[in-house]
């Protein structure tokens, strides 16, 4: 399990590094999982430990989203002057992730049952 913890702290690292060193206007940890996405792409599989680390911290994925509640809660007056573009942003985003995701999920049940 620790080597599980260890490579993805080295993917998050590895997405922090480039994001400095080339100025990326990526958030470093997506660019982190991205090139873990791609590590795993190329290898075909994930090690045992990974799934493992992976299984323990799933469940626990809603607790990331607290310290995103407490922003709302503390910056509730720039929120009430700017409901309007949020709503309209948060609302576009919805539904194109409900329009996107499926045609991505078809996409990769088709790729690996091909393998």
């Amino acid at each position: 399990m620790v080597v599980g913890i260890l490579s993805l702290l080295l993917f998050q690292l590895l997405g922090h590094v480039l994001v400095g060193a080339f100025n990326l206007p990526i958030p470093p940890p997506v660019l982190g999982l991205v090139l873990l996405f791609c590590y795993l792409l190329v290898r075909g599989q994930a090690d045992e430990s990974l799934v493992k680390t992976t299984s323990i911290l799933l469940p626990l994925l809603p607790l990331f989203l607290i310290p995103a509640g407490a922003g709302i809660v503390q910056h509730h007056s720039l929120l009430a002057n700017g409901w309007i573009p949020i709503a309209v942003a948060l609302s576009v985003s919805l539904v194109a992730s409900l329009v996107i995701v499926p045609f991505v999920f078809l996409f990769f049940i088709r790729l690996f049952r091909k393998q």
